[in-house]
């Protein structure tokens, strides 16, 4: 008693539509990220130039 492996049916047509989809999001993906990436690093900058500015000359 052997059992034959099934191999996998891929229709090589939706393999190419999933990639260009794939490669469509990519680039949206990436600027989404830098741009969270560079808003991020700017409030955190400015947080800590109000902080260390607060220490500094006492502002009250």
């Amino acid at each position: 008693m052997t059992k034959k492996k099934k191999g996998n049916k891929t229709n090589p047509i939706k393999v190419q539509k999933i990639q260009k989809v794939l490669e469509q999001q990519q680039p949206e993906q990436n600027n989404t990220l830098i741009f969270s990436g560079v808003l991020l690093a700017m409030s955190s900058i400015g947080l800590l130039i109000f902080v260390l500015s607060d220490k500094v000359f006492h502002l009250s």
